[in-house]
């Protein structure tokens, strides 16, 4: 019934609810006065009754007193044509019967005979008395068939009274409802209006003062709120669609030459592998381009001249090559062609046509310049299953073209692979850099901007190699992934980072954190969970200060496989920082999938501060964004105080770089920390001298 009632409509729940108070209080009242008239009627049977046996005892009185039954029993004749009296019985003092009579009456015809067992008989008793004395008892059995078909016919006519107010209240109350129900209906109607059609600028009429104007009114304030909302969200949308139009140009194009960068590269040369038949990738070129000479350039004219260099370079690339050939900046000084050629010969001519027109002079900022380029070709041969072996073997055939004097192009092959000496000795090198204790880590600090204090350290690996003397990560680090040796490397440096850590902590300040990059390949690896607890464990240093640093590439490559292995690692308790934020696939998707914690600004943004509008652009709105998405941001590569000041204006929250302190050795960092704050440009001890 209440399953019912609930799917009814509000005007028949209301009509349903004030027809049955109505029922109810008739009912309540028709009982009531049932209740009331029959005890009118008894009333009034029972003193008429005993009106006549109050006359009848005094007249029997003498004759009861001198026992002439006789007699008394032609007095009792006017009780006897009662028809209400079933029985008269004459007592004497003793109580005693001395008399029973039985009147006759005739039968009473009634269709509601049923009802008479139902109401019991009753019995008056009265004194008879001589001289105020009592010589007798007068008894009399009265039936209630009289008053039965009274209560019936009182009954039938309050039944009918009570349907005629029953039906009358029934239309005045429906008609009533009507007032209650019709706003509701509109108001129902105009919700549903809005939820289908998405109309939030439609506002319901307000009619009334009621509750039901009252609804009306808080529904146009939450439309208002819904309309005001949708407003804001789409100017912010349309202001996260410029942010994300100038990511994703980022992400595929290099901003100085305008070229394809290395992450679109990436995806151009995985494409190729995994889309063209195994016996059609001989057809597909790799071409690696490196500029010979442009370090001195660089060196000799500055940075600034050398990007314009570049740009010309870029021009004269695009202006020998066909529409369908991918040309790409891969950074620095390296450029890398796909071309889709039909043999060796037609790649003979496309090189011999660049490296013409590179040799030729540069006209830049009025000076002449003359560099060369060489080139390593390699092709995607069948059997090649990643970017990492043909680009290996392209990196190779460079390699050969520069050991074959510069300014010329090598092909790729396994013959030449074998005479690569430097190379093959290097990798050997590099299996035994461990054993003999030649790898060492160098920590540049990261300041706070707000509190102008070494928080945390980057840890960045050197090899000393015993004859080519310090190199960096970038000369050896793609050998260690091509051959395996990036896991046991990779170990090695994240329990080095943390013994270290833990000297600095116990020594310095608990707080302290340190950065720690992490490969692909060691990201792929299924042991480096149990190495990161291992080392925290054994150097009891909490997860909380350390951080591992992955590049937007390593993400991109398999979003989902790296969200499950990200999300693994917070487990430990560690940081997540995303390296180099802005050049990659910048995407704020992922940021919102992955369990990140920190963005690092990559330092050619922070490079253009304060001259290059882009890059002050970019850097605010990358500030902006990790501070939207309640994350840490550290801007690197900041070389002055300008960089600095505006860094620390926008609450960019770290930064790292020169103006502060390059790479340190351990015992180099363990000094500056020492000399803190004697360690850092005058100008800010200035300004930390009166918080001190």
């Amino acid at each position: 019934m209440l399953t019912l009632f609930r799917n009814l409509k509000i005007a028949e729940k209301l009509l349903l609810t004030e027809l049955a108070m109505t029922l109810s209080m008739l009912l309540v009242f028709s009982i009531f006065a049932l209740g009331n008239h029959y005890h009118n009627l008894r009333s009034h049977l029972t003193q008429n009754i005993l009106l006549q046996m109050n006359v009848v005892g005094t007249s029997i009185g003498p004759a009861v007193m001198l026992g002439e039954l006789g007699s008394a029993a032609n007095t009792l004749a006017p009780l006897s044509d009662n028809e209400n009296i079933r029985t008269i019985i004459l007592l004497d003092q003793q109580q005693h019967t001395l008399e029973s009579l039985h009147p006759q009456h005739d039968p009473m015809t009634s269709a509601w005979q049923w009802l008479y067992p139902f109401f019991r008989d009753m019995e008056l008793s009265t004194p008879i008395s001589v001289d105020e004395k009592t010589v007798g008892t007068l008894r009399v059995i009265i039936k209630q068939e009289q008053v039965v078909d009274m209560l019936v016919s009182f009954a039938w006519s309050n039944t009918i009274a009570a349907i005629a107010a029953a039906l009358c209240g029934y239309f005045i109350m429906w008609r009533l409802n009507r007032y209650i129900v019709d706003p509701i209906h509109a108001l129902q109607r105009f919700v549903s209006n809005i939820t289908q059609n998405h109309h939030y600028d439609q506002r319901v009429a307000v009619t009334s003062d009621d509750e039901i104007g009252l609804l009306s009114k808080d529904i146009n304030n939450m439309l208002e709120s819904i309309n005001q909302r949708d407003i804001r969200l789409q100017t912010e949308l349309d202001h996260r669609k410029e942010i994300e139009e100038k990511l994703q140009f980022l992400a595929h194009y290099d901003k100085n030459t305008m070229l394809l960068n290395r992450h679109a590269f990436e995806e151009a040369i995985t494409k190729k592998i995994t889309t063209q038949p195994p016996d059609e990738r001989n057809h597909i070129y790799l071409l690696l381009l490196d500029l010979d000479r442009f370090k001195i350039v660089n060196d000799s004219f500055g940075h600034p001249t050398g990007d314009k260099l570049l740009q010309q370079v870029a021009h004269r690339l695009r202006g020998n090559l066909s529409q369908e050939d991918a040309i790409f900046r891969l950074g620095g000084d390296e450029f890398a062609i796909i071309i889709d050629a039909s043999g060796h010969s037609t790649i003979e001519q496309v090189c011999k046509r660049v490296i013409q027109t590179i040799s030729s002079p540069f006209i830049v900022d009025d000076h002449e310049i003359h560099i060369g380029i060489s080139i390593g070709i390699a092709t995607l041969r069948p059997g090649f299953d990643s970017k990492i072996e043909v680009m290996k073997n392209a990196d190779m055939a460079l390699y050969q073209a520069k050991d074959a004097g510069r300014n010329t192009y090598r092909f790729y092959s396994e013959e030449n692979e074998t005479s690569t000496s430097e190379l093959r000795t290097l990798r050997e090198e590099l299996h035994f850099s461990l054993q003999n204790q030649e790898l060492e880590l160098y920590y540049q600090p990261i300041i706070h901007t707000q509190l102008l204090k070494t928080i945390g350290f980057e840890a960045l690996l050197r090899w000393r190699h015993p004859t080519r003397g310090v190199l960096t990560p970038d000369q050896f680090i793609h050998l260690a992934e091509g051959s395996g040796l990036i896991i046991s490397i990779g170990a090695w440096v994240i329990h080095q980072a943390l013994k270290q850590l833990a000297m600095w902590q116990q020594t310095f300040d608990q707080d302290l954190f340190m950065n720690v990059n992490i490969s692909s390949r060691q990201l792929d690896d299924d042991s480096l969970s149990d190495t990161i607890r291992h080392a925290l464990d054994f150097y009891q240093v909490a997860p909380r200060t350390l951080n591992l640093e992955i590049t937007e590439s390593m993400v991109m490559r398999n979003i989902e496989s790296a969200k499950h292995i990200l999300y693994a690692l917070k487990q430990l308790g560690i940081g997540i920082a995303i390296d180099d934020f802005g050049i990659g696939h910048s995407s704020m998707n992922y940021l919102k999938q992955l369990p990140v914690d920190v963005l690092k600004i990559d330092k050619q943004f922070t490079a253009g501060i304060p001259h290059d509008k882009v890059d002050i652009a970019i850097v605010d709105a990358l500030v902006a964004l990790a501070v939207s998405l309640n994350l840490k941001v550290v801007a690197e590569g900041v070389e002055n105080a300008i960089q600095f000041e505006y860094l620390q204006y926008k609450l960019c929250h770290h930064v790292q770089g020169y103006l502060f302190s390059a790479a340190l050795s351990a015992s180099q960092t363990t000094a500056f920390l020492a000399d803190f704050p004697e360690s850092i440009p005058a100008v800010f001890r200035k300004i930390m001298q009166p918080e001190s």
